[in-house]
C-alpha cells in the first residue's frame, strides 16, 4: 500500500519540484501543457472527462445560452452529434501535448513531423469553433463563463472526489491553457489568476443562473444521452444520480426536483472508496488518457481511440466538418493549408499569458 501511494504522488512530486514556482505555467504555455497533462492524462482522467461535462451542462441553466442552443434545435434532433463533435473540437484544441509524449513513450523518439500536423489539428479546431461561434449572437459574458467552468470545475470536481487536491501548480497550468484559447477566441477580459476567476463565475452565477424553459429542454435532452447506455430500467436512478450531483441553484434553474434524502451521502460515500482504492490499492497509469487519435488514417480521417456514446464518426472525421451540418464544407481551412501563429512544431513560440 505505502509503495502505490508513493508511485501515485511520484509525477506531481516531481512536477513540485521541477517548477517551484507555482507560477510559472502562467508565462511558459509548455510547462502549463505538460503540467495538464499529467492532471487531466494521467492522475484524473475519469473525474475530470466528468467535470468537463457537467461544465458544458452548467452552461445550458444560463438562458442567454440554452436559447440559443434550442433554436439550433440541434439537441432535439441530433443530440449525440452535437455532443461528440463538442468533445471532439475541445480534445483536438487540448490533447496536443498528450500525443506528442505518447508517441515519444511507445515509439522511441520524436516524430517533428506528426508534432508540426498536431499544431495544426489544435489550431484547426480553433479556428472551426470560432467559426461556428461566429454565426450566433453570443454574448462576451457568456463565453468567458463557459471559458471559466472549463478551468474552474475539474478542480472542484477533483477536490470533492478525488484521491488528492489540486496544487495551485495545476490551477495556474489549466488557467493558462484555457487563457490561450480564450485569447484566440477573442474572449476579453479573462481574469489574471484563478481566484479572480472563481470570484467572477459566482457573481455571474448568481446573476444570470435562473430558471427558463429552454433550460430545461437542453437539460432533459443532455440527460438522456447521459443515459443512453444503461437499461431503461435504470433511467429515474440515474436522473436522480444526476441531480444529486447539481447544486441546488442548478436544480433551481433546470426545475430539477431534489434527490432522494441520503442519495447525495450514498454517492459521495461510493467516491470515498474509490478514492482510498485509487490512493492505496491502484497503481498510476504509465501513458497519458486521451481520445483523438495518434495519427490519421489512409483516407486522411482521425478515428476516435473510444466513444462514451454510440459512435458518430465510426470510419473518422476530417476536423474542418466537425460541427453543425449547415457548416459542412464551409470552413475556409483544412489542415493542407492551415496557418501556424510560428512555425515551432511543438507550439514553444505560442505566445504566453502575462500575469
Amino acid at each position: 500500500m505505502s509503495l502505490v501511494r508513493h508511485l501515485r504522488y511520484r509525477r506531481i512530486n516531481n512536477l513540485l519540484r521541477k517548477y517551484p514556482d507555482p507560477t510559472l505555467p502562467l508565462r511558459d504555455l509548455n510547462v502549463a501543457r505538460e503540467v495538464t497533462t499529467a492532471t487531466s492524462g494521467y492522475d484524473f482522467p475519469f473525474v475530470n472527462v466528468i467535470s468537463l461535462e457537467f461544465a458544458l451542462f452548467k452552461t445550458y441553466a444560463i438562458p442567454s445560452i440554452s436559447k440559443i442552443l434550442a433554436a439550433t434545435k440541434q439537441f432535439a434532433t441530433q443530440c449525440p452529434k452535437r455532443a461528440d463533435d463538442t468533445g471532439l473540437i475541445l480534445c483536438e484544441m487540448t490533447e496536443t501535448y498528450k500525443r506528442q509524449e505518447y508517441r515519444r513513450m511507445t515509439e522511441g523518439k520524436e516524430d517533428l513531423d506528426e508534432d508540426l500536423t498536431d499544431a495544426k489539428r489544435e489550431r484547426l479546431a480553433l479556428e472551426k469553433l470560432n467559426l461556428i461561434h461566429g454565426h450566433y449572437p453570443i454574448r462576451q459574458e457568456d463565453y468567458l463563463y463557459t471559458l471559466a467552468l472549463f478551468i474552474l470545475e475539474p478542480v472542484s470536481w477533483i477536490n470533492r472526489l478525488e484521491w488528492r487536491q489540486v496544487t495551485d501548480l495545476e490551477k495556474n497550468a489549466l488557467l493558462a491553457v484555457w487563457t490561450f484559447h480564450g485569447q484566440n477566441m477573442k474572449i476579453e477580459n479573462i481574469p489574471k489568476t484563478f481566484d479572480e476567476l472563481a470570484q467572477w463565475s459566482e457573481n455571474y452565477e448568481r446573476e444570470n443562473m435562473v430558471y427558463a424553459p429552454s433550460n430545461v429542454a437542453i437539460a432533459q435532452a443532455t440527460t438522456s444521452l447521459l443515459l443512453s447506455k444503461s437499461p431503461k430500467v435504470m433511467h429515474p436512478l440515474g436522473r436522480h444520480i444526476v441531480s444529486s450531483l447539481l447544486t441546488d441553484r442548478l436544480r433551481t434553474a433546470f426545475a430539477i426536483p431534489n434527490p432522494p434524502r441520503g442519495l447525495t451521502t450514498f454517492i459521495l460515500g461510493v467516491f470515498k472508496l474509490r478514492r482510498f482504492f485509487i490512493q492505496y490499492l491502484l497503481l498510476p497509469k504509465w501513458y497519458p488518457n486521451f481520445r483523438t487519435a495518434l495519427r490519421a488514417n489512409d483516407e486522411g480521417k482521425f478515428v476516435p481511440r473510444w466513444n462514451k456514446y454510440a459512435p458518430v464518426y465510426p470510419n473518422g472525421y476530417h476536423i474542418e466538418d466537425l460541427g453543425p451540418n449547415k457548416f459542412l464544407g464551409k470552413c475556409p481551412v483544412s489542415l493542407k493549408n492551415i496557418q501556424l501563429p510560428t512555425t515551432t512544431a511543438n507550439n514553444n513560440d505560442y505566445k504566453s499569458i502575462a500575469v
